[in-house]
C-alpha cells in the first residue's frame, strides 16, 4: 500500500487518535545510487536546520555544500568512489531534521536496505553523525579488486516468487545473490539481484529466456556478495576505531527479519554489509513484525520497492513532500510531542 505524494527520526513517536489505538511509525531508507544531482538543495534553501547539518557534513568532510549537491558520477565510477553516498546520506538527515526540529515528527522504528541501513543506524543514534561520514570517505578509497578472474558486475532476475534463490544458484559458479527486492508486477514474480564476475553472470544468463537476467553495463561490482571481501578490509580499521551505541529506537535488519537493539548488533550490520546479501523482504517484514502502521520513506529513492508493504508508505523528499508527510501524520492521528519536550538529537 502506498502514497505517492510521495510518505514516511526517532523517537518515540505514537498516536492517541483511532479511539485510542496508537498508531507506530518508522522510517524506511533506500539503498545507494538512488540520488541524483541537486537531491536535497530544495530542502537547504529552506530550512535553516537542513543548512545546519549539511555544513557540518561539508567540515567533517572537507566537501563544499556546492559541490556535493552539484558533483556527477564519472563514468566508470562507483556510487561509493563519488559524492553520491554522501549527497544521499546529507539528503536523509536533512529531511529527518526538518521533521523532528520544524514538526516534532520522530520514530518509533527505523529501516535501511544496503548502504541506507548505515544511515538508518545513525539516525537512531546507534552510529555519531561524524564517524558514517568519516566512514564515507574511506570508502571512497577502497582499493580496486584484483582482477585476476576478471571484471564484476550486477544483475536483475525476475523469478517465481516461492523460488528457493539458493537452490537457483547451487549450480552458478561465482554468482552470488546480492538483493532481494521483493514482489513486482501482479506478486507472482521477485526480483532479485545477483552479483559475480561479469563472465559469469553471463554465462549463468544462458539457462533462461533471452534478455531475462539483465547485466548492468553501469556498475563493475558484484554488490553484496564474497567478491567485495576487499571493502571489508579495507573498512575494519576504521569500524574498530568507531564508537557503537545502542540505539534509541530498534534497527530493523535488511539482513535477517530481526530487530537490532545493541551496539554489537550494529557494529556487525557495519561489518557485514559489504559482503552479505540483503532484502526488502527481511526489513519491512520486520516492521511489520513490530506493529508498524505508517512508514515514511526518507530521501532519494526507488519508491515502487516498499509499496508492497501491509502498512501505507509515504515517500519524504521534497518541501512538497514534508507538507504531504504531515497531512499523513495528522490523517493517521499521530500525536506529535510537545515542543517543551524537545527532539532526541
Amino acid at each position: 500500500m502506498g502514497c505517492r505524494g510521495d510518505v514516511a527520526r526517532f523517537g518515540p513517536a505514537r498516536t492517541g487518535g483511532n479511539g485510542g489505538f496508537g498508531v507506530t511509525l518508522a522510517y524506511v531508507l533506500d539503498g545507494g545510487m538512488n540520488d541524483q544531482p541537486g537531491a536535497g538543495a530544495e530542502l537547504y534553501e529552506l530550512f535553516p536546520s537542513v543548512q545546519h547539518t549539511y555544513q557540518r557534513i561539508a567540515e567533517w568532510t572537507g566537501i563544499d555544500v556546492q559541490r556535493i549537491f552539484e558533483e556527477e558520477r564519472q563514468p566508470g565510477q562507483e556510487h561509493r568512489q563519488g559524492i553520491g553516498a554522501i549527497r544521499q546520506a546529507a539528503a536523509v538527515l536533512g529531511i529527518a531534521d526538518v521533521l523532528a526540529e520544524e514538526y516534532g515528527i520522530t520514530p518509533v522504528a527505523v529501516c535501511g536496505l544496503s548502504f541506507g541501513a548505515l544511515v538508518g543506524a545513525t539516525l537512531a543514534g546507534a552510529v555519531e553523525r561524524q564517524d558514517l561520514f568519516t566512514l564515507l570517505m574511506r570508502l571512497r578509497e577502497v582499493p580496486p579488486p584484483a582482477a585476476d578472474n576478471g571484471p564484476q558486475a550486477v544483475a536483475m532476475l525476475r523469478i517465481p516468487y516461492d523460488t528457493d534463490a539458493d537452490e537457483l544458484l547451487a549450480d552458478g559458479a561465482d554468482v552470488y545473490l546480492s538483493a532481494d527486492l521483493g514482489r513486482v508486477g501482479t506478486g507472482q514474480e521477485r526480483m532479485v539481484l545477483l552479483g559475480g564476475y561479469r563472465s559469469a553472470l553471463q554465462e549463468f544468463g544462458t539457462g533462461f529466456p533471452a534478455g531475462a537476467l539483465h547485466v548492468s553495463d553501469d556498475h563493475g561490482a558484484a554488490f553484496h556478495s564474497p567478491l567485495q571481501q576487499h571493502i571489508s578490509d579495507h573498512l575494519e580499521p576504521t569500524l574498530k576505531a568507531m564508537t557503537f551505541h545502542d540505539p534509541r529506537v530498534p534497527v530493523h535488519s535488511c539482513m535477517e527479519r530481526k530487530a537490532l537493539t545493541t551496539a554489537e548488533e550494529i557494529r556487525d550490520l557495519f561489518r557485514r554489509n559489504p559482503t552479505a546479501p540483503v532484502s526488502v523482504p527481511h526489513m519491512i517484514g520486520g516492521l511489520e513484525d513490530g506493529g508498524t502502521e505508517l512508514g515514511l520513506v526518507l530521501g532519494p529513492a526507488a519508491f515502487g520497492t516498499f509499496q508492497n508493504a501491509s502498512f501505507p508508505v509515504v515517500h519524504v523528499e521534497s518541501p512538497d513532500h514534508v507538507f504531504e508527510a504531515m497531512t499523513a501524520v495528522y490523517d493517521f492521528g499521530i500525536e506529535l510531542p510537545s515542543t517543551e519536550a524537545g527532539v532526541t538529537q
